[in-house]
């Protein structure tokens, strides 16, 4: 997000839920690199969309209705999740500025790609689900053998962008070859 803005501008993080793990630890991810770029003030940071789309889209809507009442230009926006990024897209959108302000979240769907491909999000980080999905069960029948297992495992994650949604190894993540993978 700080590439996209040129270093500069106002951003706004919504949040997930309070006690997600993964999610308060990219949150703080997120405001830690983001503090390393003076010119770049987090506007707005404290605010929760919680665990549905629906859910996220009022909490955002109220986050921007409030900010632009007081005259806040919002540049740049992070989410931290699927829903909570589906929800700020809707009420950006609303408000006519999807597209217009920067905008990169966490996870991907169809819609999410969709907006990508528009030019409307301008980043997704990806997980490797297969990958995390083949870690879980190959380290838990380490464990169950007795076998010495890592504490934390690095399932992988990667930024996909406009630029490169098509190369192959990002487009599998974004649409993965189910069929391939089910053996049908």
């Amino acid at each position: 997000l700080a590439e996209l803005l040129g270093g500069g501008g106002k951003v706004v993080m919504l949040r997930y839920q309070e006690g997600s793990a993964s999610t308060m630890n990219r949150e703080a991810g997120f405001l830690e690199a983001i503090a390393e770029h003076p010119d770049i003030e987090v506007v707005s940071a404290h605010q929760y969309g919680g665990a549905t789309r629906e859910s996220a889209q009022d909490a955002a809507e109220n986050l921007l209705a409030g900010l632009l009442a007081q005259g806040v230009a919002i540049d740049g926006v992070f989410t931290p999740n699927e829903s909570t990024t589906y929800g700020m897209m809707r009420a950006l959108d609303d408000k006519g500025l999807l597209g217009t302000v920067r905008f990169v979240g966490f996870d991907a769907s169809p819609a999410l790609v969709e907006a990508m491909r528009e030019g409307k999000i301008h980043g997704l980080t990806v997980q490797h689900p297969f990958n995390m999905g083949y870690l879980g069960v190959t380290t838990m029948v380490a464990h169950l053998r007795g076998e010495p297992v890592e504490r934390r495992i690095d399932t992988g994650a990667v930024m996909v962008t406009p630029e490169n949604m098509d190369d192959p190894d990002q487009r599998e993540l974004l649409n993965p070859d189910l069929e391939r993978w089910l053996g049908r």
